[in-house]
């Protein structure tokens, strides 16, 4: 330990006096002290020591080249769940893949409907729940219970389709 502090030097002498007598005594007895060759590392890089060795074989290893490299190729036109589709692949392998391979997706979702949207099939059926329900004379809190869906949902129906379900008031 190399210290400019004097009371570990003074502390220390005593250490390094019988050190230093025990290197005298072994060279007088005919040792030899070995001084070797500084030697490099073999240069092994920090990726090669963060990542994990890759154990497939090498047709497997060709496979999943070849595999990345057509989700590579689809990834410039399609999105993520066509892609999925079409290798039949769930979303988390193929976000592993393409995180390996470092393949990005620059296709966006697809979506029909906005997300808060259902589609015009759905919206019949609960047109023709809602009326039923108010031809029962329930109120709309208890539409929604008995349907399952949000106030937001029953008000976006009734105003998008002129639906004549009055607020109770107390």
């Amino acid at each position: 330990m190399i210290s400019n502090e004097l009371s570990l030097i003074q502390q220390n002498e005593t250490l390094r006096a019988s050190l230093a007598s025990a290197v005298e005594e072994f060279l007088a007895g005919g040792g030899q002290i070995d001084v070797r060759q500084i030697t490099a590392s073999k240069g092994v890089s920090v990726i090669e020591r963060i990542q994990t060795p890759n154990f497939q074989s090498s047709s497997a290893k060709s496979e999943s080249d070849a595999q990345a490299r057509r989700i590579s190729e689809l990834a410039k036109t399609l999105n993520r769940e066509e892609i999925c589709e079409r290798e039949g692949l769930s979303l988390g392998v193929l976000r592993g893949i393409a995180k390996r391979y470092g393949i990005q997706f620059l296709a966006g979702p697809k979506k029909a409907y906005a997300p808060n949207k259902r589609k015009p099939k759905e919206d019949a059926e609960l047109i023709e729940k809602i009326k039923d329900c108010m031809a029962r004379g329930i109120t709309r809190y208890q539409a929604c219970k008995e349907l399952e869906i949000s106030s937001t949902l029953i008000r976006r129906i009734i105003a998008d389709h002129n639906i004549d379900y009055p607020v109770v008031t107390r």
